[in-house]
């Protein structure tokens, strides 16, 4: 019975060290978490102030939408340039209005927080914004597979009486 529990044991607490060590590693790679983590408690602040006062604005322009404007933005059946096209023809002026303040709100509570950031900080806010942008997803750590190319279209050929011209 002895020589059952010492492997046993041993199993468990390799077992119990290589949780352990997969916990660490995947604290470490969350790119998200290292950033906030380099941020100083000044800049905590400022960013949290930041995201108040963008919620702020964009909660005022929601406010302002009608129903309709609202189905437009849902619409999933129209393409994303249709969707926006059709969207902004829809604005009144004061919408357009309170849309230029809250554009306008979100450059100015940009100012202190960016001005706080160290080079190195910025360098990783970059890194993270072009991953995003190259992979095409939001928070997604594996990249979406590209769209296959679509096959060239064949134009009709040109009938002149019995030739084909093409």
């Amino acid at each position: 019975m002895k020589t059952l529990k010492t492997p046993f044991l041993s199993l468990l607490i390799l077992f119990f060290a290589l949780y352990v060590k997969a916990q660490e590693t995947t604290i470490e790679n969350n790119p998200k978490l290292e950033r906030l983590e380099s941020l100083s408690q000044e800049q905590k602040a400022l960013l949290k102030e930041r995201r108040e006062i963008i919620k702020s604005l964009r909660a005022d322009f929601k406010a302002s939408l009608t129903e309709a404007q609202s189905a437009i933005l849902k619409n999933d059946s129209m393409e994303k340039r249709e969707r926006r096209k059709a969207f902004v023809a829809s604005l009144t002026e004061a919408q357009r209005s309170l849309y230029r303040v809250m554009r306008e709100g979100v450059h100015q509570s940009r100012g202190a927080y960016h001005k706080s950031l160290s080079k190195d900080q910025k360098d990783k806010i970059k890194k993270r914004h072009k991953h995003k942008r190259k992979h095409g997803h939001k928070g997604i750590e594996e990249p979406f597979a590209p769209a296959p190319p679509a096959p060239p279209e064949q134009p009709e050929p040109i009938k002149n009486g019995d030739q084909e011209i093409r």
